[in-house]
């Protein structure tokens, strides 16, 4: 291939990007706020507070929509962290880099079944203190685990102008205490966390 053509390509690639960026800022997607704004904070088993970002958080989300949780579902205890990153895809990343930037030592992790698809569920240490968590994506049909399937579908949904579907979200939940969380057991008995 001749210099010309390659030039000409190189600079159709750049008017392109070009193009795709401003119609990016005049068409805003729309976000994951309605699904989030959905999610109630009171169940028949279940309660929920929110709860205050940390300044690091405020930071690290940026413009990205998060919804941030206490949740107790009979006597269990999680922090529910939702990030929809619409406006700030950087906000939402594989999750295992924030457990092992916020310290810990990722000991296990292992694909487990829900009844609106896959999460992933985490074994972490930390100086001797063992906790384990649950996450997935979703995109309010289906979840889950992995951060590629999510990178695909916001790539997707961009280009589309949203005609793609709608935006994926991560859903992390940790224990709020030491004590250990009977996942299975919290799923069933709060089924409002799967129809978001």
């Amino acid at each position: 291939m001749n210099s010309r053509i390659k030039a000409g390509l190189l600079w159709a690639a750049i008017a392109l990007a070009l193009v795709m960026g401003l119609m990016w800022q005049l068409f805003p997607l729309p976000d994951a706020e309605e699904r989030l704004a959905a999610l109630p904070e009171r169940g028949l088993m279940m309660a929920a507070e929110d709860l205050p970002l940390t300044e690091a958080e405020e930071r690290i989300y940026a413009e990205a929509r998060v919804l941030k949780r206490l949740v107790q579902v009979r006597g269990q205890r999680v922090i529910l962290t939702i990030i929809d990153g619409t406006r700030n895809r950087h906000a939402v990343h594989d999750p295992l880099f924030c457990f092992r930037g916020a310290g810990w030592d990722v000991v296990d992790t292992s694909a487990f079944p829900v009844e609106w698809g896959q999460a992933q569920r985490v074994s972490l240490r930390k100086r001797g203190e063992a906790a384990e968590a649950l996450f997935w994506f979703t995109d309010g049909r289906r979840a889950f685990d992995g951060s590629v399937t999510y990178w695909w579908q916001t790539t997707l949904r961009r280009i589309t102008l949203g005609a793609s579907g709608d935006e994926p979200v991560l859903v992390v939940l940790s224990p709020a205490n030491d004590r250990p969380i009977q996942w299975e057991r919290l799923l069933a008995e709060w089924p409002e966390i799967g129809a978001f």
